[in-house]
């Protein structure tokens, strides 16, 4: 169950506290650490624990071109929109 709620979690989050997260799902901090870190270890979710600032992110960073390629492709549509 604390599994599939740590899945869910990642789902609505992209990065939350620590001890936010833990509180939800009724566990200590090193608990949760403990089953985020053996999710990831069995490629069940993709997760980066920042201790020093106690915040789980959940969603991976895009790198600069694709952040780019995404704009380029808003920038596209509006201008398609804007033709009609």
């Amino acid at each position: 169950i604390i599994q599939h709620n740590i899945r869910v979690a990642s789902e609505y989050y992209q990065r939350i506290r620590g001890s936010r997260l833990a509180q939800l799902l009724g566990l200590s901090g090193v608990e949760l650490e403990k089953e985020i870190s053996s999710m990831v270890s069995d490629g069940e979710v993709y997760a980066k624990i920042d201790r020093p600032n106690d915040i789980v992110r959940f969603k991976q960073q895009k790198s600069a071109e694709a952040v780019l390629s995404d704009w380029a492709g808003d920038i596209s549509t509006l201008l398609n929109l804007i033709d009609t």
